[in-house]
């Protein structure tokens, strides 16, 4: 399939590191997209790059210290009260099976599954993003930096029980190789459970809130759907002097239903999670909660590895066609 997104016209900047003796030693930039998009339409080499150069052009890399700080053991109260224990209650995951969290970052989903006795393997593209979670990594957790494009190549002979991929597809692409990928390693019957932020009402720089005074009511402003988008995202928006950017790949939900079924995935549930939060007491007070009420942030599809793939029509090609039809015409008249 190819590449639906419009070319990137950013580049980011480097986070600054530093040595022990304390002078800035700059990270090694992301491999440049031709480069990486050419890997992967060859077979993998293990250990062919650098062990600190990140494992795609959209690894939070430059971002990783940012993030851990933000983050760190248990994630933020969104993690906590909304996004973890839908994770794991869709899982349905038992004590002793096994567990990919794909984009797993420093490891925040792995750490609660691992305390309910699942055995977690976690993979993720930022090399410092993993050596956080090894850091903080329990008896039963294993990290390891790799691409979540090239999930058969990481895990030749594992085998798992269930995966996840929390608040990490909308910063991939492309996503199909994503799929294919974990329909080899999850066992048929295993479940695959993804939380985006809500791919309808939650797009950057597409949606917004909005107050009707005459009405009294707070709704959401939708300014596009339809076409799938790629944005860069300001780290610290905040920050002036500080560019650093992510890339946020919109895609409409039909997108991800028909990619899932194409790869072998059968939905079996989904789940819209409204935010908890909460803006200061005020006249608009009672109308911002029911907005909140309203308009889910996030959204779990739950899916299913089914026996085999759908196998897809292929249709022939003009000149084939033309010859049967000409065949059937022949034999009609005789």
């Amino acid at each position: 399939m190819p590449n639906q997104f419009p070319k990137r016209e950013y580049q980011p900047r480097p986070r600054k590191t530093r040595n022990e003796d304390g002078s800035p030693r700059p990270l090694p930039p992301p491999l440049p997209r031709e480069v990486e998009e050419e890997a992967l339409r060859k077979p993998a080499r293990r250990h062919s790059l650098p062990k600190n150069y990140p494992a795609a052009s959209t690894a939070w890399e430059q971002q990783a210290s940012w993030y851990d700080n933000l983050h760190g053991d248990e994630g933020d109260d969104f993690h906590s009260r909304l996004v973890l224990p839908a994770v794991m209650e869709q899982l349905e995951a038992a004590p002793g099976q096994r567990l990919l969290d794909v984009c797993c970052g420093q490891g925040v989903l792995g750490r609660v599954a691992a305390r309910a006795g699942i055995y977690v393997t976690g993979i993720d593209a930022s090399p410092s993003l993993i050596e956080s979670a090894i850091k903080r990594a329990g008896n039963r957790e294993r990290y390891q930096v790799g691409d979540a494009r090239r999930l058969g190549t990481a895990f030749p002979n594992d085998v798992f029980d269930a995966a996840a991929l929390v608040l990490a597809l909308q910063d991939i692409d492309t996503i199909e190789p994503v799929f294919s990928g974990l329909f080899k390693i999850i066992r048929p019957g295993g479940r695959l459970v993804m939380v985006m932020t809500h791919p309808c009402f939650r797009i950057p720089k597409r949606t917004s809130w909005g107050f009707d005074e005459e009405v009294g009511v707070q709704y959401r402003r939708l300014e596009g759907y339809m076409t799938p988008i790629s944005l860069p995202i300001k780290t610290h928006p905040g920050q002036e002097h500080n560019t650093s950017s992510t890339t946020s790949f919109h895609r409409p939900l039909h997108t991800y239903i028909n990619i899932l079924g194409q790869q072998g995935f059968g939905i079996v549930g989904c789940a819209e999670l409204c935010s908890h939060r909460r803006g200061t007491i005020g006249v608009r007070s009672g109308a911002e909660d029911r907005a909140a009420k309203e308009f889910p942030v996030f959204m779990v599809l739950t899916a299913v590895r089914l026996e085999k793939a759908p196998k897809r029509k292929r249709n022939p090609p003009p000149v084939a066609e033309e010859q049967r039809s000409r065949s059937r015409q022949h034999r009609d008249s005789r």
